[in-house]
């Protein structure tokens, strides 16, 4: 699972290179949709921090962006939940990059880990996705009031919010009642191959 590699691959220094890897093949599959007329389909592609504090960021997403045809608001780069010191800067800077290229930038796991209210202030994201641990406790008093209040930011921000994880029917309504733009989850579908997809 995830949570085992990429923090080996992190430590290691090789998260950027699958990154790239992963991002290259993302960008290929939306270039073949938009070759066969689907261009209402959107992607959110995982980029660690430490990836989205490189100095190479912009040029290496360019040459990928460079080598396919499809919508730029089709592409989602998701930043994701990794320790990173203090590179605010150039994480802001990386950020207007992206979205001068055209494409969309959310922040994965909110509510979780590094994530912090810090970073709706300083950085221009387009969509928050609520973590998996606040959607499973979506059902309790309490929980049902975190996500009302991060919905609620999220909207009053000008951001998109996406609860993730939902896994029941009960926890797909309440999130519908929260008024979520997007919802994900195994309730809808388990991964699959892009063919399936």
């Amino acid at each position: 699972m995830p949570a085992r590699f990429i923090p080996l691959m992190e430590r290691e220094g090789t998260i950027t290179t699958l990154d790239y890897y992963v991002l290259d093949k993302v960008c290929g599959f939306l270039a073949s949709l938009h070759a066969d007329g689907v261009d209402d389909f959107f992607i959110s592609c995982n980029l660690s921090r430490r990836t989205f504090v490189s100095t190479e960021l912009t040029g290496e997403v360019s040459q990928i962006l460079e080598r396919y045809e499809f919508p730029r608001e089709a592409l989602i780069l998701e930043l994701t939940e990794s320790e990173v010191s203090n590179s605010s800067d150039i994480l802001h800077e990386n950020i207007l990059h992206m979205k001068e290229l055209g494409v969309r930038i959310a922040i994965d796991d909110f509510g979780s880990g590094y994530s912090s209210f810090e970073d709706l202030q300083k950085y221009p994201i387009d969509g928050l996705k609520l973590d998996k641990s606040l959607v499973d406790n979506v059902l309790s008093d309490e929980g049902y009031a975190i996500l009302e209040g991060l919905t609620g930011i999220g909207h009053h921000l000008g951001m998109t919010v996406l609860g993730e994880g939902a896994e029941s029917r009960e926890q797909v309504d309440a999130l519908r009642r929260l008024h979520c733009d997007v919802i994900q989850g195994f309730y809808f579908y388990q991964p699959m191959p892009q063919d399936e997809a």
